[in-house]
């Protein structure tokens, strides 16, 4: 099977508005079984609109794991003073 099937199969939660508006959805990420997948890649987002999607998934789907919290809260901050330079 492909990885596109197993994909299309799989039973990760979707958002497909979040995707639409955001160009991606936070639910592929949050839901990775690899542990530093998520924090990865918060550490790479750019936009605070993301992050709040990012936030709202994690509480929702998956109830709000300290170190998801953690790394989207640090981004946030980072986030603010790059944009106050």
């Amino acid at each position: 099977m492909s990885v596109s099937k197993q994909a299309a199969l799989s039973d990760r939660p979707r958002y497909p508005n979040i995707a639409t508006d955001m160009g991606e959805d936070p639910a592929r990420f949050l839901s990775s079984s690899e542990h530093y997948l998520p924090v990865a890649r918060i550490r790479g987002i750019q936009d605070q609109g993301l992050l709040s999607a990012y936030r709202a998934v994690e509480i929702r789907e998956f109830g709000g794991r300290n170190i998801v919290l953690e790394a989207i809260d640090e981004r946030e901050c980072e986030l603010g003073t790059e944009g106050s330079q």
